[in-house]
């Protein structure tokens, strides 16, 4: 199967805490990154997930908010991915951003021209990839 989210990450189940409604999982990419989902618990037992089972984080670009500074580690979101932008494709309303961090993870995020101006995005620069874990679906086989 194919689909149009640019954020497909694989990894291992590295952690579950189930409530009585919702989840939350812990996934751990090869590289020692970690990507947090929060989905039903009703979910979790459907997909058959375990710690060490194989997952897939999935989430669309647009649900990525960017940040320059420190600051990112003061907000609500459970998703912080610290990495450099390795590429940004200019648009006439929005663009595409793509970091990386230092294990490897790619991620894709599309912010308007104007906060990229705003923010003074350029390659090279150090930023944080913002996600909510509620943005986060996961897949397993």
């Amino acid at each position: 199967m194919k689909i149009s989210a640019r954020n497909q990450i694989t990894g291992k189940v590295a952690e579950i805490k189930n409530g009585p409604v919702n989840s939350e999982i812990v996934v751990a990419t090869q590289g020692g990154d970690k990507i947090v989902s929060v989905i039903t618990h009703g979910a979790v037992e459907s997909l058959g997930l375990k710690v060490g089972s194989e997952a897939l984080c999935i989430f669309k670009a647009q649900s990525v908010l960017l940040a320059k500074a420190d600051i990112a580690l003061a907000v609500s979101a459970r998703n912080k991915i610290k990495g450099t932008v390795t590429e940004i494709k200019d648009g006439a309303v929005n663009c595409e951003v793509v970091l990386s961090t230092p294990a490897g993870l790619t991620v894709t995020a599309i912010v308007t021209e104007d906060a990229k101006k705003e923010l003074s995005l350029a390659k090279g620069d150090s930023v944080y990839a913002i996600i909510k874990a509620s943005s986060i679906l996961v897949g397993a086989n």
